[in-house]
């Protein structure tokens, strides 16, 4: 009989249930997938149910098992219904990806306290409450990753609401490690540099055009990344091959801040 392939083995998630927010599109929906072939059972979350169930539906057909539920990032009710849902579905909750996010480019002097209000909800309250929630089932095991941005590390013109509020996030995850350690939960997150998804492209063709060449110069790989390219960093951060990492950031960026 063959000998299993450790190596292989450190990256599997079989058995594993796995909630991914924010995953109907982008990163989050290339790393539900990702997750889903590496054996999780996956709930993804999008603020629209359908958005959701296209994403879970496409898992379904390769094979993977997943459960779509609608959240908005945030709210309180939805939060505790996602965790419900999960426990009711599957009967437990290994690993949590804090992914949704709102972006709100503005300089300061053009932003609304109604628009940093939802930066700091979407981007800070809702990743931190949503993990506290998710804290007891999580105990003996269990794994937080949450998404930041290079803005949070490098604060870009332009991005200040929402570079403050990742660099929040930043500090919680390393906070959330420090606290949440000894119960056995490991807390990290994973800062991609610039991806190709619809959060970040302009719709038209020609901006979108000089966009790519502006944002893949500033990196040392000419290029700007496929969401798909975030899906090895985060197993990689879900999984027994980190099982001696918590409270630090895996940034993912082409060089851009090397």
């Amino acid at each position: 009989m063959a000998k299993p392939n450790r190596r292989v083995a450190l990256f599997d998630l079989e058995g594993k249930v796995a909630v991914v927010t924010g995953a109907s599109r982008g990163i989050g929906r290339a790393i539900a997938r990702g997750f889903a072939a590496a054996g999780a059972r996956v709930v993804l979350t999008s603020r629209s149910i359908e958005a959701a169930r296209n994403a879970a539906d496409a898992i379904l057909e390769e094979g993977g098992t997943a459960l779509a539920c609608a959240m908005e990032a945030g709210v309180a009710d939805d939060l505790a219904g996602l965790v419900d849902a999960t426990l009711e579905r599957f009967g437990a909750l290994d690993v949590l990806v804090n992914n949704a996010a709102v972006l709100r480019p503005h300089r300061i002097d053009r932003v609304g306290e109604e628009e940093l209000d939802e930066l700091y909800r979407v981007n800070v309250k809702s990743p931190v409450m949503l993990a506290k929630l998710a804290l007891p089932h999580l105990e003996g095991g269990g794994v937080v990753i949450n998404l930041t941005a290079l803005a949070g590390h490098a604060p870009m013109e332009g991005l200040g609401a929402y570079a403050a509020s990742k660099a929040a996030l930043l500090n919680w995850t390393r906070t959330m490690a420090r606290e949440w350690g000894a119960r056995g939960v490991r807390v990290n997150a994973l800062t991609p540099g610039p991806v190709a998804t619809d959060m970040i492209l302009p719709a038209d063709p020609a901006r979108r055009e000089a966009f790519l060449a502006e944002m893949g110069a500033r990196t040392l790989l000419g290029r700007i990344a496929r969401p798909e390219e975030m899906v090895g960093p985060a197993l990689f951060l879900a999984s027994d091959a980190s099982s001696f990492m918590t409270g630090q950031t895996l940034v993912v960026d082409g060089g851009m801040l090397a």
